[in-house]
């Protein structure tokens, strides 16, 4: 008997993430390693003061003060990564640098966040399903509404999926007229397999250009506004 089509409830329901909930040990790997790499960056490109790039008072475990301005020139320009792992300037392990190198490859792009739960996230581009694992918060702590538009960045991280440490949210809720596209959309994305693996977002990736830029004219001139209010506050 032919097997019945996956509905998006089945497919939902089955999008696990092989990699979700930072240990300890994975935030102390994580965090500062991109921190130091956000340093290099602005040092690069000079984006804010250096000293306005500095740790937050609440700890350790998060991005830089506005690191979120200098990550965003990172992601327009990710060739730089390559130069970080290749120069070193913080003398980091042989496998920090190989957790960093894959990086180079990191998905910028707007989503819709068509679900989410303490676990992972679902996330919808114009082409795939992204399941995203938690990292020191649940999941789903980030997420104003489903479904919703962000802006995130998507890295590999040991086994799965990862976001860069931001979340922009770009549209708090959809028009009612703009659901039922994101519905069919979704329907159509359902038929092909979830991007879940750090592997498969790799191989979804390298066909990028680097001079691409998928974030509308619109969105990146309000994100850009954003950030410039942030710095001169």
């Amino acid at each position: 008997m032919r097997e019945k089509p996956s509905t998006v409830g089945d497919v939902l329901k089955r999008a696990h993430a092989p990699y979700t909930h930072m240990s300890e040990e994975d935030c102390e790997l994580f965090y500062p390693t991109m921190n130091k790499l956000l340093v290099y960056v602005n040092e690069r490109l000079g984006v804010v003061p250096a000293d306005k790039l500095k740790e937050r008072p609440e700890g350790p475990h998060m991005l830089y003060e506005h690191g979120g301005q200098v990550a965003e020139e990172l992601w327009k320009n990710r060739s730089l990564v390559e130069d970080f792992a290749q120069d070193n300037p913080a003398g980091l392990s042989q496998d920090v640098l190989d957790c960093v190198r894959p990086w180079r490859h990191a998905l910028r792009d707007m989503f819709v966040c068509v679900d989410a739960d303490a676990d992972r996230t679902i996330l919808m581009n114009q082409d795939r399903l992204f399941v995203v694992g938690a990292m020191q918060d649940p999941a789903d702590a980030h997420v104003h509404h489903i479904p919703s538009l962000m802006l995130l960045t998507l890295l590999p991280f040991k086994s799965g999926i990862i976001t860069d440490g931001k979340t922009i949210h770009l549209s708090p809720k959809p028009r009612p007229e703009a659901v039922p596209a994101i519905a069919q959309q979704m329907a159509n994305l359902c038929a092909r397999p979830l991007v879940r693996t750090a592997r498969q977002l790799l191989s979804y990736t390298r066909t990028i250009p680097d001079s691409e830029n998928r974030v509308t004219p619109r969105f990146q001139r309000e994100v850009d506004k954003a950030f410039e209010h942030e710095l001169l506050a």
